[in-house]
Order: C-alpha cells, then sequence, then structure tokens
C-alpha cells in the first residue's frame, strides 16, 4: 500500500533541492556558509520524519532500499564515468583507471559528481536505523553513541570509505526527524503569529551566530565541520526554520516536482555545473566571476528548468534507474 504524500514534505524537500543546486554555483561566501550549515541535515532530519516502521523481513527490507537508492547511485556513478574522463581530458587533469574503481564504489570519495554520496549516505543511515528499531535497541543511547563516535571522525578531517564518518552524525538528525514526527512536533508548536514570527526569528539568529559567525564554512561530503558542537546547534536551527515555515504550507507544484524528483536533481546538477566550467572558456570568464550572487541565481534558474525535461524523461521511460515503479 502507497502511502499518502505529504504535500508540505515535497514543498520542502523541493526548497532543499534548490538551496542544494545553489549552494554548487559559486555563491557568495557568506551566503554559501549559511547554506552550508543546514541543507544537507535538513534531508536527513527529512527522512527521518518519514521514516515508518514496516512488518516486513529484513530482506525485503533490503531490496526496497536498494532499489530506492543503491540503483540510482550506480546508475548514475556509471554515466559519470565518461563524462568525468572528458573532463580530466579537456582540462588536462591526471586521472587513473583505479581512481575510477575506486570512487565507483565510494572507496576514496565519489569522483567528480559529488553529489552522488548522499545516496549511499542514507542506504546505510536507513539500514541502520531499521536494525536498531527492529531489535527494539535502547534509540537514544544508539545515537548518542554515534554522536560520540562522530565526532571522533570528524576531528580526522579524513574521508571514510562509503561515508561512514557521514552515517554516524548524519543518523542523528535522520532521529531527530523521527521523534518529530513521533511527537507530533509540529502540532504542539502551533503558536500565534506573533510567537510564531519570534520564534523563526530566534532560530535564525542562532543558525547565523553558531554557523557563520562561531563556526567556518562546513562540508559534510569532506568532513569539514569546523566545531562540531557549533555545527549541531546550527544545523538544527536551520532545519527547523524551514520545518516550520513549510509545516502548514499547501501544494505548490513547482516545489512539490523538484521534491518528488529530488533523485534526479541531486544526481544530474553537476552535468550542469561542469559544462558551465568547461562554456566559460569561451565566454572568457564571465559565467565563472567569484562569488556573483547574480551569476549564481541565474546558473541555478538555468539548471532547474533544464532539470524539468530530465525528470519527466527519467519518470516516463526509466523509472526503474530512479527507485521508481512505473506507473
Amino acid at each position: 500500500m502507497t502511502e499518502k504524500r505529504l504535500d508540505w514534505i515535497d514543498n520542502l524537500r523541493g526548497f532543499g533541492m534548490i538551496l542544494v543546486v545553489w549552494g554548487h554555483m559559486n555563491l557568495p561566501y557568506v551566503l554559501e556558509t549559511i547554506v552550508y550549515s543546514f541543507h544537507m541535515p535538513l534531508f536527513f532530519f527529512i527522512s527521518g520524519y518519514l521514516y515508518r516502521k514496516k512488518e516486513e523481513s529484513f530482506l525485503s527490507t533490503l531490496k526496497r532500499k536498494s532499489s530506492g537508492m543503491l540503483i540510482p547511485y550506480f546508475f548514475f556513478a556509471t554515466i559519470s564515468i565518461p563524462f568525468g574522463i572528458g573532463l580530466a581530458l579537456i582540462q588536462n587533469v591526471p586521472w587513473s583507471y583505479s581512481d575510477v574503481f575506486m570512487h565507483y564504489f565510494y572507496l576514496d570519495g565519489v569522483g567528480w559528481n559529488s553529489p552522488l554520496w548522499f545516496l549511499v549516505v542514507l542506504f546505510f543511515i536507513e539500514i541502520i536505523y531499521i536494525v536498531i528499531d527492529k531489535l527494539k535497541w535502547n534509540n537514544i543511547f544508539f545515537i548518542f553513541v554515534c554522536f560520540l563516535l562522530g565526532y571522533g571522525f570528524s576531528i580526522t578531517r579524513m574521508e571514510f570509505p562509503f561515508g561512514l564518518n557521514i552515517v554516524l552524525y548524519g543518523i542523528v538528525f535522520y532521529y531527530l526527524g523521527h521523534i518529530g514526527r513521533a511527537t507530533n512536533i509540529g502540532d504542539k508548536w502551533r503558536l500565534s503569529k506573533v510567537k510564531t514570527v519570534s520564534v523563526l526569528v530566534t532560530l535564525v539568529l542562532i543558525n547565523i551566530i553558531f554557523g557563520l559567525f562561531l563556526n567556518s564554512r562546513v562540508s559534510v561530503y569532506h568532513n569539514q565541520l569546523g566545531n562540531y558542537f557549533w555545527f549541531y546547534i546550527a544545523a538544527i536551527s536551520g532545519s527547523l526554520v524551514l520545518f516550520l515555515l513549510f509545516k502548514s504550507t499547501k501544494r505548490v507544484k513547482f516545489l512539490s516536482f523538484l521534491g518528488v524528483n529530488s533523485v534526479v536533481i541531486m544526481c544530474t546538477h553537476y552535468f550542469f555545473k561542469y559544462t558551465f566550467i568547461l562554456a566559460d572558456r569561451f565566454f572568457g570568464g564571465v559565467l565563472s566571476v567569484d562569488r556573483s550572487l547574480m551569476f549564481s541565481l541565474f546558473e541555478t534558474c538555468i539548471v532547474l528548468v533544464c532539470s524539468i525535461p530530465i525528470c519527466l524523461f527519467f519518470n516516463k521511460y526509466f523509472p526503474f534507474f530512479i527507485g521508481k515503479r512505473k506507473i
């Protein structure tokens, strides 16, 4: 039985995808730092919020999660290989088949199409969380252990195979999302307009203070979190801001479309990013003006508009490769 989609979650995920794409388009440093302080934890939070305990065998769960995340990962990782080799040749960057192999299986990063990491990490987070939930372990204790282990991994500043370090601190946000849904936190936070605005302003200030002023720009993928504890405070506060803003929204067609097709956009927008970089050779650097707000917004709009036919194409002809069933 297919669960009814939550329109506001699709809106929120769609807005999150806009932030992901914009964050990769060389936007001004201050805005980039703020966006990076919470945009990927937001997706872990959303995934945890949507978690439902299902009465099915572990093998069935493994197949379902593999279909939704690993198949899209390996499909897009495969088509990324020739593009990546072409990039290396054009930019005169050394490459080797061993590098291709290591990146393909996420043993040493995932290569030039770096957003693919999210699918692998989310797969492991969901499988681990399902296991501890089925075994009825003490979830809070387990998550606390992951939080401490994540701290240990974060101070190494190293990138680990399969994004293991990200799994450890990403599962904390996943748990918070699950708890938020289980305790109906959104319904309990039905405040007056004045109080809602006060809460939002407070959370925004917390995010700016801890994510911008007290911490440096973070990169979840590269295991660069700055101050581990400030990172969590900024990520949670930033995610809560959007949670509260979107919780009562009705379906917004464009945002909903982006949210429903987030996997395709996540896995393909770097093709546009590097196409811009290559095309810029013929435009004398005008497309890569350092930290230009105007050009970052312009490129983001191009990517999102061009993503629409790509999403429609995959949904119609190749839904299997993006983790969906053919309708």
